[in-house]
């Protein structure tokens, strides 16, 4: 039987001194901008390990001190949103988000989300960091948002992330079989280990809109052969008014954009589907795209080749994606990634 794949790798650790923090802070330029708080000549020796398994995505990182940010541009280019429970072996972590200043020690798990603005300032430190797509967890979605921002100094807290840690050393063993049980059981302990208290569930409150997205999203992606998959007729499926609509998706850079983006990556797996699949026209207009050179202008646009040269790639086997058996090109980078959970 086979044994989980790693999904996603990069290390510094072989270039060039002088090079490393160049290369590592491209890494993550997509999702975060990256500054060092020694000298990045005399080198920056960092690596990091991501794996997906069911909803989820697991990562290690090791890197220098530094100061994390995710800044506006990142939320409204990225359009993701997941939560991230990371905890630390080593080193202490600071956050400032909004008012907000948090500082989380060694040990303790904390929460956080692709969808804010936020700073970072981390010592030379080991952490594991879980992803969680939002649209994925709607039951517990209030409670996770109301434990954000500080340490989850607790006694189910402290569970979490011994549980964190001890799933990053144990997963790139882990049988391809016995995934969905794994998946399934941390579900079960990121549910038990945000129980909100009352204080926390009047908080969460506030946050019904953040699981208003996540039906639309999801209707959305049921639509999306839909030549009428607009605005308007959203608002009457989801029983919304417009500026609600337009106000719950702009931090994702708007609607329209949102439904462009969900279309591309309909696309691109059934592109890459083994075998070839149906001609390119008629994939086009299965994801909602009706006129052919309009939707090879877009994809190239949003992904440098024509929807032709992807699907030549992938028959070739130089961009196979065998995660949950969904086919499609490998994860350029971590924003790459999350987006396939």
């Amino acid at each position: 039987m086979s044994r989980i794949g790693q999904q996603l790798a990069f290390t510094t650790r072989d270039l060039p001194a002088a090079h490393q923090f160049e290369a590592w802070h491209a890494s993550c330029a997509r999702t975060l901008n990256v500054a060092p708080l020694g000298d990045p000549a005399s080198g920056f020796p960092a690596d990091r390990q991501v794996w997906a398994f069911g909803p989820f995505a697991l990562g290690t990182i090791r890197a220098p001190a530094s100061r994390l940010s995710r800044t506006a541009a990142h939320i409204r280019r990225d359009s993701l949103d997941h939560w991230m429970i990371s905890v630390s072996t080593r080193g202490d972590r600071r956050f400032r988000i909004g008012e907000d200043c948090v500082s989380v020690p060694a040990g303790a798990a904390s929460i956080m989300s692709f969808d804010e603005v936020f700073e970072s300032e981390r010592g030379d430190t080991e952490w594991t960091c879980l992803y969680l797509p939002r649209d994925a967890f709607p039951a517990i979605g209030p409670a996770l948002d109301a434990s954000r921002h500080r340490p989850l100094d607790f006694s189910m807290g402290r569970v979490l992330a011994a549980y964190l840690v001890q799933l990053a050393a144990e997963l790139p063993g882990v049988e391809e079989a016995e995934l969905p049980r794994l998946a399934e059981a941390t579900r079960a302990m990121v549910a038990a280990s945000v129980i909100p208290s009352p204080e926390a569930m009047a908080a969460a409150q506030a946050q019904v809109e953040r699981v208003q997205l996540a039906r639309i999203k999801a209707i959305i992606r049921q639509q999306l052969r839909s030549a009428t998959l607009r605005p308007e007729r959203l608002c009457r499926l989801v029983g919304v008014s417009r500026s609600q609509l337009y106000r719950l998706f702009e931090p994702l850079g708007g609607v329209a954009r949102y439904i462009q983006a969900e279309r591309l990556r309909a696309a691109c797996r059934a592109l890459a589907a083994p075998g070839g699949g149906p001609e390119i026209s008629a994939i086009a207009e299965d994801v909602g795209f009706f006129d052919h050179s309009t939707f090879s202008r877009i994809f190239r646009r949003e992904f440098g080749c024509s929807p032709r040269e992807f699907r030549a790639a992938a028959l070739a086997g130089r961009a196979p994606s065998l995660r949950a058996g969904i086919a499609g090109p490998a994860p350029r980078d971590l924003a790459d990634l999350l987006r396939r959970l």
